[in-house]
């Protein structure tokens, strides 16, 4: 059975972390899948967004820690967001979108997975929380945290370690839309059917600015907009979508 099932249903990919015995934990094993599936789902020209999501009771209640030692925990943590195998898709150039669709346990490495996605739709019963420290040990990904959050919940996080539910989660804006646990993948494969409605280019075109800028200053900012946003501008889908509007009609894409 696979650490991480991988379905293609025309447009959209289904990624689902697949160790529900575990509440699956990310262990190595699981690492290696998801970066071929971030690997294959990047290049795949007939995919043009994913779902990921948790078999069982919860998305993901961590690292995988329970059989290792201080050391194992710190190196496998560590090897997970910081090593040579990164289980985040932001790590391989996966400028399409992700959706998140999380529920039950959403903690650590967790945590971790779903910010690394784009948008998050989380179940009403979905718990939010950094947990490491209640075992002495510290949240490796802290210096990341201000990517996504404000710095006083980052240090709420990181400090009291207590965790946030759904409600929480959305109204502090960690959250997109917060729906009963069995309408949660059927309310993210109807977001992704919303997002393939837009052009693809300039989708992933805007992610990869948006998330390529972060550190940079305007003048850099300015420069990346122009290399990455010229080539879209100037494609048969910026025709196409033009064309469409003035027809009153659907635009066909074509990805180029």
């Amino acid at each position: 059975m696979p650490a991480v099932k991988y379905e293609k249903e025309e447009k959209i990919a289904f990624i689902t972390l697949n160790r529900p015995e575990r509440l699956n934990a990310i262990d190595l094993e699981t690492t290696e899948e998801l970066i071929k599936i971030w690997i294959n789902f990047r290049d795949d020209d007939q995919l043009w967004v994913a779902i990921l999501s948790g078999e069982g009771r919860s998305f993901c209640a961590g690292a995988d820690v329970d059989k290792m030692t201080l050391g194992g925990i710190w190196n496998v943590r560590k090897s997970l967001i910081y090593g040579k195998k990164k289980m985040g898709p932001s790590n391989y150039k996966v400028w399409k979108p992700i959706i998140a669709a999380v529920h039950g346990h959403v903690l650590g490495a967790g945590f971790y997975l779903a910010l690394e996605c784009d948008l998050i739709i989380a179940a009403e019963n979905a718990e939010f929380g950094l947990p490491e420290p209640k075992l002495g040990i510290p949240t490796l990904f802290a210096s990341s945290l201000r990517n996504y959050l404000s710095p006083c919940l980052v240090m709420e996080l990181l400090l009291v370690a207590d965790r946030i539910n759904a409600k929480r989660a959305y109204d502090i804006g960690l959250v997109n839309r917060v729906v009963s646990r069995d309408l949660l993948l059927d309310s993210a494969k109807s977001m992704a059917e919303r997002i393939c409605q837009n052009g693809p280019l300039s989708l992933r075109a805007m992610k990869e600015v948006f998330q390529r800028s972060r550190e940079m200053d305007s003048t850099s900012k300015l420069t990346l907009l122009e290399q990455i946003f010229t080539p879209v501008m100037n494609s048969e889908d910026a025709a196409e979508g033009k064309r469409a509007f003035q027809e009153k009609r659907k635009p066909q894409w074509k990805c180029r």
